[in-house]
């Protein structure tokens, strides 16, 4: 195994936890790694500080992989091993859930989302690319998974400099569509060609918040994708949604899951993109669920929020989430804030909201909480 020398001041960084290093943090290499290939991370004087992954090309060119007294053999499948009894403990159903989710599961640049004996694995760095094969062995043989699909498709990669790829097979024959359970919901799914890996995981605490907002309520649900959010709206007592997606077929398998659900008599669904929406609708309702990916830079956010709260009625609900990338880090309040000034409306928060328990990550790794929401009463 090769090693990679460190300065003293990012091998301090090391061992106070740090998961990231530059190019500038390297003092020395042995020879030239090879991505995908672990390497020793070594201090000045040559103390191990753990195992890591080196990618000259990437803008973050050492990730750690592992403390110095673990060895490379056998290192994916006892990180996974790992991220399973985690969620055991912590997540209400196992086979439902984010099971790797990058630096806070000891694997840099993987995400696997499991849909109990289906996995879906995306890559965001070179040396990952390179272990696809050796990454799905692991989870065949720790899961005992029937499948693994490989989704390489989203824009993410092209953000951080890779190649987007077509939806691919790795290993046995998985369903296009997919069926899920999540906090007494059923929802069926597009393994192949819905969002990221086919459903937003990384909402669950919104959606569970939901069951203090939703009775008796009116609900608007302006970018729904496949019913995430006002499915569990209306299990939990919401009288009327109104519902739509920019993607057809996303609001096709929205009315589904309605159905599935026992919601029809009280869900419409159409084709619709969010902001279209929100400018043509004219009602105000009790609850407001707008979930802003679409909004591509802060100036895009407050739109669309602006508008999101003209649509709530006077002491109505707005259940506003945001991403970053594109909005800024750490500004997310703010520019919640901004909209309401500009609307002229005074809103009280009722709840900050972020990524559930499957969602690990770093301490003092503020990146990587990329997702934030706010329930807001609005006057």
């Amino acid at each position: 195994m090769l090693n990679t020398y460190l300065s003293r001041e990012a091998a301090q960084k090391l061992r106070h936890g740090a998961f990231w290093l530059r190019r500038e943090d390297i003092l020395s290499m042995d020879g030239t790694p090879v991505v995908g290939e672990p390497v020793q991370l070594r201090d000045e004087e040559g103390q191990v500080l753990g195992l890591g992954d080196v990618d000259l090309e990437s803008s973050f060119p050492v990730r750690r992989l592992g403390l110095p007294e673990e060895a490379a053999e056998g290192l994916i499948p006892r990180h996974i091993r790992h991220a399973l009894e985690r969620r055991a403990r912590l997540v209400d159903d196992p086979r439902f859930c984010r099971l790797v989710n990058d630096d806070g599961d000891g694997l840099p640049g993987l995400i696997v989302d499991r849909y109990d004996t289906h996995f879906v694995i995306q890559t965001l760095t070179r040396p990952m690319d390179a272990r696809i094969e050796e990454i799905t062995r692991a989870i065949v043989e720790v899961m005992g998974a029937s499948s693994v699909l490989l989704r390489n498709d989203s824009p993410r990669r092209r953000a951080l400099g890779l190649e987007p790829k077509r939806p691919h097979v790795l290993s046995g024959n998985p369903p296009r569509w997919c069926r899920l359970l999540e906090l007494g919901a059923r929802f069926t799914i597009d393994l192949t060609y819905g969002l990221n890996t086919g459903y937003h995981y990384d909402q669950r605490e919104v959606r569970r918040f939901l069951a203090r907002l939703a009775r008796d309520a009116r609900v608007l649900d302006p970018c729904c994708d496949v019913g995430g959010l006002f499915v569990h709206a209306g299990l939990h007592g919401a009288r009327q949604i109104l519902a739509f997606d920019a993607d057809p077929d996303a609001a096709d398998l929205a009315r589904e899951n309605a159905e599935a659900n026992g919601l029809l008599g009280r869900v419409k669904v159409e084709p619709g993109s969010a902001l279209a929406v929100l400018k043509a609708v004219t009602d105000t309702f009790d609850l407001v669920l707008l979930d802003a990916r679409d909004a591509d830079s802060p100036e895009s956010f407050i739109e669309h929020a602006r508008l999101a709260l003209r649509r709530t009625r006077h002491g109505g609900k707005l259940l506003l989430t945001g991403y970053h990338p594109p909005l800024p880090l750490g500004t997310f309040e703010e520019l919640v804030a901004e909209a309401c000034e500009r609307e002229q409306r005074v809103a009280f928060r009722l709840a900050r909201l972020g990524l559930p328990p499957d969602h690990p990550s770093p301490v003092n790794t503020p990146a990587a909480d990329y997702l934030d929401a706010v329930a807001l009463e609005v006057n």
